[in-house]
């Protein structure tokens, strides 16, 4: 009787050792988790940083495209460079003259 008690006592104190390492191990993985997806996270803040300065910086190369391209369309832009050679009409019919 004797020996089946510290036998019991054996198993116990394995299934014992046996779920303090269980959960150490679990533990363990969960800090390194947790470690490594704060770490990604930190990553993705960095690369979303470098994106939006990228997406600012070619929202305004296309505001000064847009301005340059409306002063292109300006009228009395076009017919200054035109010369004497252009005469406005009604303002809406342009004759190259021939004079």
């Amino acid at each position: 009787m004797r020996n089946n008690k510290k036998n019991n006592k054996k198993r116990r104190i394995r299934k014992d050792m046996w779920i303090y390492c269980v959960f150490a191990l679990s533990l363990l993985v969960f800090c390194l988790a947790r470690f490594g997806l704060k770490s990604y996270n930190i990553t993705l803040q960095m690369k979303e940083q470098e994106l939006a300065a990228e997406v600012n910086q070619k929202q305004e190369a296309v505001s000064e495209l847009e301005t340059e391209v409306n002063n292109l369309q300006n009228k009395t832009r076009l017919l200054g460079m035109l010369d004497s050679s252009v005469k406005d009409n009604q303002n809406n019919v342009y004759i190259i003259g021939t004079e």
